[in-house]
C-alpha cells in the first residue's frame, strides 16, 4: 500500500502479480501525505480484511501513511513489524518531533528491523522500544550479480566505494569532511563520480 503518485490511484498490478494499493491521498511534502490519524482507517480497515492479511509491515520513520497503517493494524489485533533504515539524530527540531512521534508509534509494535548494530541502537534510544523487540537484519548483496573484481589495477591504489542517496541522514555531511582528508593523505587517489538515484564514488 502506498499513496497515489500524480494521476495514479486504485489498484495496480506489479510484475509478478504484486498488488499494490495506491490510495488516494496526495504526498504534500518529501512524498509524505498529510497526517490524519483516522481518516486512512476506513480504506486500510477494506484493505487489511479483504486481502486476508496476517502481519502489516512499515518502514520510514518519516511516514506518515506507514504510522497510520500500523496504528490501525494493532487497532485491529494484527501483528506489525516497522524497519528502520536511517540515523536520526536528539538535538535539531525534526528529530525530536520525529523522536515523540516513533515513542508513540512503536509503543505496541510486535517487532522492530534494523539494518545495522548502530540503527538498532539508535532505533531503541529514539522510541524507548525494549532492545529484545529490535533485530538486526543488515542490507544485503546479490552475489550472483555483484562479484569483487578477479584482481586489483595497482597495488598501490585505495578504492572507496560509497553508495547512498545525498542527504543528511546517510551522512553525506561527514562524506564532504572525509574526502579532503583522504586525497591529502594520498596524493595520488583518483575518484570516478556517478550520481543517478544513488552516489557512488570511487577513490
Amino acid at each position: 500500500m502506498t499513496h497515489a503518485y500524480g494521476n495514479q490511484s486504485g489498484v495496480r498490478y506489479m510484475t509478478g502479480g504484486l498488488k499494490v494499493y495506491h490510495v488516494p491521498w496526495r504526498p504534500f511534502l518529501m512524498q509524505n501525505t498529510l497526517p490524519t490519524f483516522y481518516g486512512t482507517l476506513p480504506i486500510i480497515r477494506t484493505i487489511l480484511i479483504r486481502e486476508k492479511i496476517s502481519l502489516v509491515h512499515g518502514h520510514q520513520a518519516f511516514s506518515t501513511l506507514c504510522h497510520e497503517a500500523l496504528m490501525h493494524a494493532r487497532t485491529m489485533g494484527y501483528k506489525v513489524v516497522f524497519t528502520d533504515q536511517s540515523l536520526y539524530g536528539f538535538a535539531d527540531v525534526g528529530s525530536i518531533h520525529m523522536n515523540k512521534v516513533l515513542q508513540f508509534s512503536l509503543a505496541d509494535v510486535s517487532q522492530t528491523i534494523c539494518v545495522s548494530h548502530t540503527s538498532k541502537e539508535n532505533t531503541v534510544l529514539r522510541s524507548g522500544l525494549p532492545p529484545e523487540k529490535a533485530f538486526v537484519i543488515p542490507n544485503a548483496v546479490d552475489t550472483a550479480m555483484f562479484k569483487p573484481a578477479p584482481g586489483r589495477p595497482s597495488s598501490n591504489e585505495i578504492v572507496i566505494l560509497v553508495v547512498s542517496r545525498l542527504v543528511y541522514r546517510k551522512g553525506a555531511d561527514l562524506l564532504v569532511e572525509v574526502i579532503p582528508e583522504v586525497c591529502h593523505l594520498h596524493p595520488t587517489v583518483s575518484y570516478l563520480e556517478h550520481v543517478i538515484a544513488y552516489w557512488v564514488l570511487v577513490y
